[in-house]
């Protein structure tokens, strides 16, 4: 496994978008537990050689003596040196009867250094039999370690069998795996468009709330003595004898602020003015925009937590991988790729809408009746219209082209054009529709959503048509400033529709896009499931052995409750005395033993107990084994129904987030609407954002959850077939797993963090909350105006 301690001045390499083909390569090269799992295979062979060699032919003697050989070379008292030379080899085999035979030959051979210099070599051949007739008889008892050891390696087989499916679902569907990874990106990526959302609408009504009125009032029950308003605030400041209401008109300075406090020293004065100014300069906040406000608080602070335990279960999962979790990794989001239910051209088109109002303010004139008013030109509203013009452009070119592909994907899905289409489409088909009444709701859904678009196209068409008929209308030499601010007013409401149309286009576009995402279909029903675990299941083949190891146990352990009764056999034949003829073997040196060994059964207390033993294991073994089909049944049954319930409730998340888009396009299109002022706003838009945020994410959620609980029911009924790379014979993941690329492609750099990516490094993306007082009207920005689309 890898180790996080990398060489001094030598940064990690970077992982970036590892596919899901990918974290199988690397986790079946890296992950300690694997690894585990072979060496226990290993080791069981290992087990098993040893007990095969306790059956083939030994190289052991008569005595399970080693062959040896020794010299010795020695000087007697009487000055004779001798030369002594002792050897032995023998071979024995115990046979699968119990039977046990050995043959051994020694020979020793001696020189002598004096006199004659005489040379003696004796040999013997010595042979033995040994058969037992009850205690250690038969091949059930002699072969039991041997058949122990087979079987445990089969069981290591299946084990590691067992643990390749389970390893490759805790890699996909695990509580910090790959799919679960994928949607607490999702989640993030909701509580970010969230977020925007919510920013924007705090914007709009935060600007409709900062329009106060003109005139500030306060009652002054009594003016001073010697009341004289200075020049310098004839226009601006006024009394009311008959309310008795000291009013302002307009905005004031610092100056006018000191000369108004400056006209008297009356404390009832002081205090009125006082009054006065402070509502001048106190910001209002509605309660809409407070309730807003706080719910972004809220938000911004679930998107910090969102991050941080996305990251830590990114660093749990590197650990499964094994991997260092200081390695930079991100993982490759093309399966989120379905659950894009709005493309990014069309919030984009949206937002250039949005902020062209601030080219719309260069134009417009709040005050008609002021004196001092220089009107805009013919040519600065030429311009502005002819920016009008490039944004309906983009909307009848870029966003309707859009919407026309998603209806034509949901066409070739439904199978209403006569176009040959691809494999994967029929495929797609197969997966989507369980039945026709499901075809037919796709298709009575997906027909009212074409009425809209027909609509919101012909709308497109209106507006053209006002845009050229308003650019005619620029086309005079003389305009009045009547017709001016006519013309002004009706670029905002063109402005008004093509943001109401864009926001539309992103709703139709949800309904279309949220019936192409399919769900793996899964059609055996419970009593077939049940019946393949119990056929299939390798760690219940292995428990049911368990019972028939118990048993036989229970019978070996029986027979060490019988007598010892051995027939026996053994001899030798050796060369002469004193003679050099080491292979001079002759019967009348021969000898030969026949017998039979007894040993009566009257202490075997431990033996007894040995045996009871194996008889209580052997009924546990049995509990155990029925407990484990019980389990597997109970797996397999819960995987079955939750499967049911979420393919459900996903059909019903398709709905719900239709039903939340329009519900937001609703509140969003009522905050605009000055009829509808004061009819719980904020509320409303609460409730709106909730509910296409709570159905985003349960859209994710279910898709996840259907896909964790199919990957759960194929390994718990043992069918499911992993291949040599590891990943699942299923269509969906040989197909949507990625692909492997080359050792070092996606080794790069440590990423730096952008908008769209959460997995760049350690570090969370900040967010910043931005309150009330920075969120003013478009007016008082400090950003640089908009210009024109060109």
């Amino acid at each position: 496994a890898a180790s996080g301690n990398s060489m001094p001045g030598v940064e990690l390499p970077a992982l970036d978008d590892v596919t899901l083909r990918e974290t199988i390569d690397i986790a079946n090269i890296n992950s300690r537990e694997y690894q585990f799992q072979i060496e226990n295979l290993f080791l069981a062979a290992l087990d098993l050689t040893f007990g095969r060699f306790q059956f083939d032919v030994r190289y052991l003697g008569v005595g399970g003596q080693n062959p040896q050989v020794e010299l010795n070379r020695r000087r007697l008292q009487n000055g004779t040196q001798e030369l002594d030379l002792s050897s032995r080899l023998g071979v024995n085999q115990v046979l699968p009867s119990g039977a046990q035979w050995a043959v051994e030959l020694a020979n020793n051979t001696l020189w002598l250094f004096s006199g004659s210099n005489q040379t003696t070599s004796v040999s013997v051949l010595s042979y033995s039999l040994v058969q037992p007739l009850l205690f250690g008889a038969g091949r059930k008892v002699v072969l039991n370690n041997l058949t122990q050891d087979e079987r445990n390696v089969l069981y290591q087989t299946r084990i590691l069998a067992r643990f390749r499916k389970t390893f490759f679902t805790q890699n996909v569907a695990g509580g910090n795996g790959f799919l679960q990874l994928l949607q607490q990106l999702q989640v993030i990526y909701n509580e970010r468009d969230n977020i925007k959302r919510l920013e924007r609408q705090v914007e709009i009504l935060r600007a409709l709330s900062s329009q106060k009125p003109k005139v500030q009032s306060e009652r002054l029950d009594k003016l001073p003595e010697n009341w004289i308003i200075p020049p310098a605030l004839v226009e601006k400041l006024e009394f009311d004898e008959e309310s008795r209401m000291l009013s302002w008109n307009g905005e004031m300075t610092a100056e006018q602020e000191k000369q108004l406090l400056a006209l008297s020293d009356e404390d009832s004065f002081q205090a009125t003015a006082g009054e006065l100014v402070q509502r001048i300069r106190t910001e209002v906040v509605t309660l809409d925009v407070a309730q807003l406000e706080t719910r972004l608080a809220q938000s911004i602070n679930r998107l910090r937590s969102l991050e941080r335990s996305y990251q830590d279960s990114l660093g749990s999962f590197k650990l499964f991988l094994g991997l260092p979790p200081n390695m930079p990794m991100s993982i490759d989001e093309s399966l989120l790729k379905p659950f894009q239910l709005i493309d990014p051209l069309l919030p984009e088109i949206e937002q250039e809408i949005y902020d062209y109002v601030e080219v719309w303010a260069q134009v417009y004139v709040e005050d008609w009746e002021d004196p001092n008013l220089v009107p805009p030109t013919t040519a600065e509203l030429l311009k502005v219209v002819e920016g009008l013009q490039v944004l309906q452009e983009r909307l009848s070119n870029d966003a309707v082209r859009t919407l026309e592909q998603d209806i034509r994907n949901v066409d070739l899905l439904l199978g209403n054009t006569q176009e040959e289409v691809s494999e994967e489409i029929l495929q797609l088909r197969k997966r989507r529709f369980q039945s026709e009444e499901d075809r037919d709701r796709i298709r009575q859904s997906s027909a009212n959503d074409i009425r809209l678009y027909s609509g919101v196209r012909k709308e497109v068409q209106e507006i053209k048509s006002r845009l050229e008929g308003l650019r005619g209308f620029l086309s005079e030499e003389t305009l009045s400033n009547d017709q001016k601010k006519q013309i002004i007013l009706e670029m905002a409401n063109l402005r008004e529709d093509m943001l109401r149309i864009s926001q539309g286009m992103q709703v139709i576009e949800i309904g279309l896009r949220v019936e192409l995402i399919t769900l793996e279909p899964f059609t055996m029903n419970i009593t077939e499931a049940v019946e393949l675990g119990m056929e299939n299941r390798l760690d219940l083949m292995n428990q049911r052995a368990f019972v028939m190891d118990a048993r036989r146990l229970m019978e070996v352990r029986s027979n060490s409750l019988e007598a010892v009764l051995n027939v026996v056999v053994d001899g030798d034949v050796s060369t002469p005395l004193g003679q050099n003829k080491p292979l001079d073997f002759r019967g009348s040196q021969a000898g030969l033993r026949a017998g039979i060994e007894f040993t009566a059964p009257l202490s075997l207390v431990q033996e007894r107990n040995a045996y009871r033993e194996s008889q209580i294991e052997y009924q546990r073994q049995r509990r155990t084994f029925m407990e484990a089909q019980d389990n597997i049944k109970f797996d397999i049954r819960q995987s079955w129904r939750q499967l049911s319930v979420l393919r459900q409730n996903f059909e019903t998340s398709r709905v719900q987030i239709r039903l939340a888009a329009l519900q937001y396009d609703s509140a969003v299109e009522a905050t605009s609407d000055p009829a509808q002022a004061g009819r719980n706003q904020g509320l409303n838009l609460l409730n709106a954002l909730s509910s296409v945020l709570d159905a985003q994410n349960s859209l994710i959620s279910n898709w996840v959850n259907y896909e964790q609980n199919r990957l759960n029911i194929y390994r718990d009924m043992g069918i499911m077939e992993i291949d040599e790379n590891g990943i699942w014979e299923d269509d969906f993941y040989q197909h949507r797993a990625g692909r492997s690329r080359p050792t070092n492609e996606h080794r790069q750099s440590n990423p730096g963090t952008t908008e769209t990516r959460v997995t760049a490094g350690e570090d969370i993306q900040p967010v910043v909350f931005r309150p009330a007082a920075e969120l003013n009207a478009l007016t008082e920005t400090e950003e640089e105006p908009a210009q024109a689309p060109q």
